[in-house]
């Protein structure tokens, strides 16, 4: 499987070469893996993420389809009853995705879930069915692939609304050097289905969803790229008032695989809101931050507690002590050169396979990450 690496986008200005979820380099990292990933349960106290496994298009419940996640370990799953309830296991304060599959459909990949320390009890997982797919094909007048994917996004701002008036040509689909890749984009019209450019120019909302599409797709990693303009000073596609218009570009990791469909959003999540740069210290911007989700922090402590999977490196500790723990332990915090092999950094970026219980950021445009890297890249003080 491959291994995701976003460019990292840092406010501070360092030159970083490599890939986060590489292993740093030296003998520090084995001593932590070992400590640290004997036993891969995450946290005892498990939640729930549960809702009905529907169809793409028509919403219908869809029973039987297997469920499985992707980015912890181990993988939680399940199979829709009669019903198209399902209901999967997985540990608090993790971001993973959830694929499903079901005969007559695609093999259909949705888009991330982000988990706190609350149980979510309505969320659908959808499926793609292959004739479905097929008639976004022939409605354009062109041929499926076989072997190839289709991507289906969800185009919505960071305050849950559809996110309108996008030119096509402001909506991209690259590969890791840039090049676009698959046939697309197409807007969704009025009628639930793919439309031609000449149709549709710009990004419309109908039934309350603005979506595009892309065909044939090769399996592989990519960035889809939506460029947008707000109204407000960092509002993020929030559609805040006034202000000095900004442009700001939502980028979404995709992975499509062979026959097929991802499904993805943009907006509403962590990777679209880069924080301001600032001085940051371990106490008033690390140790929070490493502290269990019902507490405010990203779960690290539901883990690395005295006791827990995790009690080789303890991040509850009083601050001082935290911090002595995390700056004496090799290969936790690199050096500036290799900042970005930290293992502060890479054990809890999602991955395929993970090399974590779970994982925390979705990609190194996490505003968590962004903080961690930039106290790191200025020295990593107290």
């Amino acid at each position: 499987m491959r291994r995701l690496c976003p460019a990292l986008a840092l406010s501070a200005a360092v030159a970083i070469t490599g890939c986060v979820g590489d292993p740093p380099p030296g003998g520090g990292g084995d001593d932590v893996d070992a400590g640290e990933d004997t036993d891969a349960s995450a946290d005892p106290a498990l939640l729930s993420v549960a809702g009905k496994t529907v169809d793409y298009f028509t919403a219908a419940p869809l029973d039987g389809a297997q469920l499985s996640t992707e980015g912890m370990t181990p993988a939680a799953s399940d199979v829709s009853d009669a019903t198209g309830n399902y209901d999967l296991a997985v540990p608090p304060a993790s971001v993973f995705y959830v694929s499903a599959a079901r005969t007559n459909y695609r093999p259909s990949r949705n888009h991330p879930i982000r988990i706190s320390d609350v149980s979510l009890m309505m969320t659908d997982v959808m499926l793609v069915s292959v004739n479905d797919s097929r008639r976004q094909h022939t409605s354009l007048g062109l041929t499926a692939t076989p072997g190839r994917a289709v991507l289906f996004t969800n185009l919505i701002r960071n305050n849950g609304t559809p996110l309108e008036g996008v030119p096509l040509a402001d909506i991209t689909l690259v590969d890791a050097q840039l090049a676009p890749v698959g046939l697309g984009p197409y807007f969704f019209g009025a009628n639930g289905d793919l439309v031609s450019n000449a149709a549709l120019a710009v990004s419309t909302a109908f039934g309350g969803k603005a979506r595009v599409g892309f065909l044939d797709l090769p399996p592989g990693t990519y960035t889809l790229k939506v460029t947008y303009t707000t109204g407000g000073g960092g509002g993020g596609g929030g559609g805040g008032g006034g202000g000095t218009p900004v442009i700001r570009t939502y980028e979404v990791p995709i992975e499509a695989v062979a026959d097929g469909a991802t499904l993805a959003a943009t907006g509403g999540g962590n990777d679209d809101m880069t924080p301001p740069p600032g001085a940051r210290t371990f106490t008033a911007d690390i140790h929070p931050r490493l502290q269990k989700a019902a507490l405010g922090g990203l779960g690290c402590a539901n883990c690395h507690t005295a006791g827990g999977p995790g009690a080789v490196l303890q991040f509850d500790l009083p601050v001082a002590d935290a911090h002595a723990a995390v700056m004496g332990r090799a290969g936790v915090v690199n050096p500036l050169a290799t900042a970005a092999l930290s293992m502060l950094l890479t054990k809890p970026l999602y991955e395929d396979p993970p090399n974590h219980p779970n994982a925390t950021f979705l990609t190194a445009l996490d505003p968590d990450y962004i903080v961690i890297m930039e106290w790191i890249s200025q020295g990593a003080p107290l």
